[in-house]
């Protein structure tokens, strides 16, 4: 009868994989209270439990020998004598499974509670009793759900099974059953108590159930197995997940929908005006000086003919080559037309594309901005990856202790690029202004451009990720929760339009990589009391930079001390301090500005003295090797520590975390000093290489998008994803080329019109 024979036959495997592998772990050297903190709770890890993966990993990597492993086969060999034999044998009842009289001892309990579904139970009955009669339709779901692999001692216990066979399997309807279909669910539970989300152990496996069954009755199913096994405090079960190709539509799902309509009524009508109104005349217009151009020649007449067969031309026609006139660029009339125009592809495309620069331009910063937002994407694709990838505890570990991985695991320099990049490009342009109309310039618009030429395009892309990430996979690894920062996203959204995210509910923050935005923001907002007193003297201006510099230093060096930290994100979740040095240090502004101040004052250098720096031999080599030396040792200084071998000591990791990302800056104001000065060398040809103009310009899109490809683009594969260099390295390059041309789409479509809009409403702001 259904009531004793309803149990899952996933559930079975998955009680049988729990009680084998709590053995297994009771073999490794449990004495270590940390040692739990080594895999991410699910694959929606947070931005931040990402970065601590790494270092979570090689912390734990020597519980792992040769011993340990021996030990762990063994156990797991005897725990599953007499089922390993195949899918009909595994279903048997024929007692030598201790395991199966287990569970179904437990089926009268659970029958016996109201909360579980009864069609879910008969369901799950009949699927059972049709495996145990060879059925191959119930075959068939044992085929799609997730199996037991080797590495188990190596912690691979994410065990993924067939989703799209799952979904395609269909039972006839009985006189027990109205039928049913197969809905993938991965089980999860955690070896040991539930604490923190991120010290947890976690299994997870893929059945294939009926979709009849909620997520509530298979835990409850769970549960009863585990509690019957004995194994109640051992193993705690967590929310399992229903993978339902059914999306429910949100408030930010209609929001986003109507956006993409607007704006794209705008752009197909924008488009449609210039061409037809703007450019069609001007095109007429150069197609016929072509055509003259082309048809005027020695003997000919304009029309490209002798007239009347006499040789000669039209008395009214000069033999002249008409030179191309430079036409004026078409100017649409009207505040209308003029907006409906900031919308045209056509305009928009062409202004990004221009690779053309101005004269008094530091053409070596668009070459810089690219390569620096490469670095950050290299970086992403490795800890996002982490989420899904089968071979994570021995892999990492072998890549950290590397000292070519380095420029990977140290990643983070490349945020205080962009840090050095913003001041200085901000002092430099001010300074310009302030030495045209003094430094009494229009503050309030100082600061209104800002925020409108960053926050349109910021809102509306969590709004567009809000609404539509959802629909952009599915699959046993795609989790339903999409953005996993939606519900800081839905909460806390204003803490991003206010740029205040990195502080007030910072570990909830709504895209994650947004922390940056937010401290470039307050940058900003304070830099004018760095900026105008050069106006008044110099010796002012280095001298409110030296004190906003050195207060920064001294603060993060004493909270560095004070707290433990470590020297990065990676060594940082080695000694257990990920979460303060995340929070109190890597995202807040006190201790972040030292590559801004450093990029401001050289911004004043460039703006006031740009046609005057002089440089010799001697003074550019020394100044090339001290650069050179200042950028190894701060990215690759931590060997030691980022190896697991050799840690910093309290007072070192305190002077690195104050001086080092100030010390980059400098390295990297240097190069362009030498770059704008002629000492840059095939180092300034490249820099300036003139498609990094274009692609520099669309850098703050791609920062903005790509934490969201790479979402998309792991939680969509149908298998574990295997990590190795070569792996990262082939899935980076296609996650940068789709990133880069996503971002030209969302520059046309979100940015360029926004800065088109602004000029059109606020043409006051340049003569202010």
């Amino acid at each position: 009868m259904f009531t004793k024979s309803s149990i899952s036959l996933s559930l079975i495997v998955t009680a049988l994989l729990l009680v084998s592998y709590t053995a297994a772990v009771n073999t490794l050297h449990t004495s270590d209270d940390e040692f739990s903190r080594t895999l991410p709770v699910s694959s929606r890890l947070s931005y931040t439990k990402l970065l601590a993966t790494p270092g979570h990993l090689i912390r734990h990597a020597n519980h792992f020998d040769e011993r340990v492993y021996t030990d762990t086969l063994q156990k797991l060999t005897s725990l599953f004598s007499g089922t390993g034999r195949g899918y009909t044998d595994f279903a048997s009842d024929s007692g030598d499974t201790p395991w199966l009289l287990t569970m179904m001892n437990s089926l009268e309990a659970l029958a016996e509670q109201d909360t579980s579904s009864d069609r879910c139970v008969n369901d799950t009955g009949h699927l059972i009793t049709s495996m145990v009669e060879r059925q191959t339709w119930a075959l068939k779901f044992l085929d799609a759900t997730g199996k037991i692999g080797p590495g188990l001692s190596e912690l691979r216990i994410n065990f993924v099974g067939d989703y799209d066979l799952c979904l395609s399997l269909v039972t006839p309807p009985t006189n027990e059953t109205e039928g049913f279909k197969g809905s993938y669910t991965t089980l999860k539970a955690a070896l040991g108590p539930v604490t923190n989300p991120l010290a947890m152990l976690m299994i997870q496996w893929g059945v294939c159930m009926p979709d009849s069954c909620s997520e509530q009755d298979i835990m409850l199913l769970l549960g009863e197995a585990l509690r019957d096994a004995g194994l109640n405090g051992t193993v705690s079960v967590l929310p399992a997940e229903n993978h339902r190709e059914e999306r429910e539509a949100t408030p930010a799902t209609v929001a986003a929908i109507i956006i993409i309509c607007v704006i794209g009524i705008l752009m197909f009508a924008g488009t449609l005006y210039d061409i037809i109104f703007l450019q069609w005349p001007r095109w007429k217009i150069e197609w016929a000086q072509d055509e003259r151009n082309v048809n005027i020649g020695p003997g000919s007449s304009e029309n490209g003919g002798i007239k009347g067969g006499s040789g000669r031309q039209d008395d009214d026609e000069p033999l002249i080559i008409h030179e191309e006139l430079a036409l004026p660029p078409p100017v649409p009339s009207g505040r209308f037309a003029k907006a409906l125009v900031a919308f045209s592809v056509y305009t928009n495309g062409s202004k990004v594309l221009n690779t053309s620069q101005a004269p008094d331009s530091i053409t070596c910063v668009h070459g810089i901005r690219f390569l620096s937002l490469t670095w950050v994407i290299l970086g992403h694709t490795f800890v996002e990856g982490l989420s899904v990838v089968e071979n994570i505890v021995t892999e990492v570990p072998i890549l950290l202790h590397r000292w070519t991985f380095d420029a990977v695991a140290n990643a983070f320099l490349s945020v205080d690029s962009f840090f050095t990049l913003s001041g200085l490009l901000v002092s430099y342009l001010t300074v310009i202004e302030m030495k045209k109309r003094g430094w009494k310039l229009n503050w309030g618009m100082f600061y209104f451009h800002r925020f409108w030429r960053l926050t349109p395009p910021y809102m509306l892309v969590i709004v567009l990720i809000l609404g539509l990430q959802q629909y952009c996979g599915s699959g046993p690894l795609w989790s339903q929760i999409q953005p996993k920062d939606k519900d800081a996203c839905t909460n806390y959204w204003w803490t991003n339009l206010l740029y205040v995210n990195n502080l007030v509910y910072a570990k909830h923050s709504c895209l994650g990589q947004s922390w940056y935005l937010a401290n470039d923001m307050q940058f900003y907002v304070i830099s004018p009391l760095m900026i105008i007193p050069f106006y008044f003297n110099p010796l002012f201006g280095f001298a409110s930079c030296f004190v906003f510099l050195l207060t920064s230093m001294i603060v993060t060096g004493v909270l560095s001390a004070q707290n433990h930290w470590a020297t990065t994100l990676v060594t940082s979740s080695m000694s257990g301090s990920f979460e303060s040095y995340f929070f109190d240090y890597y995202v807040t502004p006190w201790c972040r500005i030292g590559p801004y101040i450093v990029g401001i004052v050289t911004g004043y250098i460039l703006a006031s003295k740009k046609n005057k720096i002089k440089l010799t031999w001697p003074i550019a080599l020394t100044g090339w090797s001290i650069a050179i030396a200042t950028g190894l040792a701060a990215l690759y200084g931590l060997r030691g520590d980022i190896g697991g071998k050799h840690p910093s000591s309290l007072g070192v990791a305190a002077l690195y975390n104050s001086v080092a990302r100030s010390a980059w800056a400098a390295a990297l104001c240097w190069l362009i000093v030498a770059c704008v000065s002629g000492w840059g060398g095939f180092v300034n040809t490249f820099l300036s290489w003139s498609p990094f103009v274009v692609l520099g310009r669309l850098t703050y899109m791609a920062y903005l998008i790509h934490m969201c490809l790479l979402d998309i683009y792991f939680q969509n594969q149908d298998t574990l994803y295997y990590l190795t260099g070569f792996n990262i390295a082939v899935t980076f390059m296609a996650v940068l080329v789709a990133t880069y041309g996503l971002s030209f789409i969302f520059m046309l479509g979100l940015e360029s019109p926004m800065i088109g809009l602004e000029k059109i409403f606020l043409p006051k702001r340049r003569k202010d």
